[in-house]
């Protein structure tokens, strides 16, 4: 029986528009990991920021009212570093999922595409054998014929 192709066009082309997708949503969640690690960035800027006015105005001398501000605007901020890093391992887990998914499709678009290669090379050579035995019997039958 010979090995008659069967079309993977289809197969392919939605194999190829989840690869697509997952490609998408891995560069969304990227996209959300870099704003939170930024953000992340920006806040311990800020902290730093704070300390440094800190020092300066306690070699200044201050109130007892603007420590406390400083105080509680530091804890305040440590918070929300400390969430902010929560989240930024949060989303860096879900990039690393999409990745993981992206590649997974990629190769399951890989494996197919090459799959149909060999079908189809497989198939051009049977073709290509019939037709040399049909060009030999046609041969062998002019060969044979009489001549008159």
């Amino acid at each position: 029986m010979p090995p008659k192709p069967f079309s993977l066009d289809i197969v392919l082309k939605v194999r190829k528009r989840k690869e697509d997708l997952a490609q998408q949503k891995f560069i969304q969640a990227l996209a959300v990991q870099k704003e939170v690690e930024n953000k992340l960035s920006t806040t311990r800027t800020k902290l730093q920021e704070v300390i440094d006015l800190l020092e300066i105005k306690q070699h200044e001398g201050m109130l007892a009212v603007e420590l406390g501000r400083f105080e509680e605007s530091i804890t305040y901020t440590h918070g929300e570093i400390k969430s902010l890093r929560k989240l930024f391992r949060e989303k860096k887990k879900i990039s690393e999922n999409k990745r993981n998914r992206l590649i997974e499709k990629s190769r399951d678009y890989k494996v197919l595409q090459e799959l149909k290669e060999r079908q189809n090379k497989a198939w051009k050579q049977y073709i290509d054998k019939k037709e040399a035995n049909m060009l030999d019997e046609i041969a062998i039958l002019h060969h044979e014929r009489p001549t008159a």
